[in-house]
C-alpha cells in the first residue's frame, strides 16, 4: 500500500470525524464477524480487503500488559500524522505524556469488559496553528489463545498536518460494553456506558511488525 497525502483526512466529499467512511466500515466488517453480541469476533477471521478505502484509517493492536498496546498493524495514515515509521512502537505514542494514564484507564475495558471505545481528542496546542482534531475507536478481538488479547480500531484526523509528530490530549471518551448494544435495540441506557469528557480548550496498511515499545 503506497504512501497518500492526507492533509485533511475528514474533508473529502462532506465526511466528518462523526460520519467518516473508515468507522462505518470497519464496524460494519467487524459486526459481521461476531458470532453473538457479548463476544468479540476472533482476529484470525479479518479480511482487511474487505474494508476497501479504510484501510489507511485501520491499525491493529496486541495488548502485551502493562499499559502498553503495541501496534501490529498500521494504515499509512497513522504513519502521516506522526511522520515517522510505526513500527512496533505503542498506542500511547499517539498521546500526550500527561494523558498517558488517562488513556491506559480508557483502554482497560476494551480487553476486560469487553467493550468498544470510542474517543474524541485534539492535538496538544502549540500556539502555532489550530489544533488538529482527531477521533479514534477500538474494537476487541479475540487472539490465538482464545484471549481477549487484540484489538482493530480506526485513527482520522480533521486539519492540516504541518508540524508532525502530533501527539493528542483526550476530550471525551465512550465506553460501551458489548452485551449492551441488545440494550441499545430497545432503548440506550447511560447507565450501560461510562463517559468520560472535558471542555474544549481551544475553540474552532502498512505492516509495522516487530520493533520495541517506547
Amino acid at each position: 500500500m503506497g504512501n497518500m497525502n492526507f492533509g485533511d483526512a475528514a474533508r473529502h466529499d462532506g465526511e466528518t470525524l462523526d460520519h467518516h467512511m473508515a468507522f462505518a466500515h470497519l464496524r460494519q466488517h467487524w459486526n459481521s464477524l461476531r458470532d453473538t453480541r457479548s463476544a468479540p469476533p476472533k482476529a484470525r477471521d479479518l479480511q482487511p480487503h474487505i474494508l476497501g478505502a479504510a484501510l489507511p484509517f485501520v491499525f491493529l493492536v496486541e495488548n502485551l500488559g502493562g499499559e502498553i498496546l503495541r501496534l501490529k498493524l498500521g494504515g499509512t495514515h497513522l504513519c502521516d500524522v506522526m511522520g515517522m515509521e510505526l513500527r512496533g512502537m505503542p498506542l500511547r505514542c499517539f498521546f500526550a505524556y500527561n494523558e498517558r494514564p488517562r488513556f491506559a484507564a480508557a483502554v482497560e475495558p476494551v480487553f476486560t469488559g469487553p467493550a468498544e471505545l470510542d474517543m474524541r481528542l485534539q492535538s496538544s496546542y502549540s500556539g502555532v496553528e489550530p489544533p488538529v482534531l482527531a477521533r479514534m475507536i477500538l474494537l476487541p478481538l479475540e487472539g490465538a489463545t482464545g484471549a481477549i488479547d487484540r484489538a482493530i480500531g480506526a485513527f482520522v484526523t480533521k486539519g492540516a498536518l504541518n508540524h508532525r509528530p502530533y501527539r493528542f490530549e483526550i476530550e471525551r471518551t465512550e465506553v460501551l460494553p458489548l452485551d449492551a448494544r441488545q440494550a441499545q435495540a430497545t432503548g440506550p441506557s447511560r447507565a450501560h456506558r461510562g463517559v468520560m469528557s472535558r471542555p474544549t480548550k481551544v475553540p474552532f496498511l502498512r505492516v509495522v511488525e516487530g520493533g520495541r515499545p517506547n
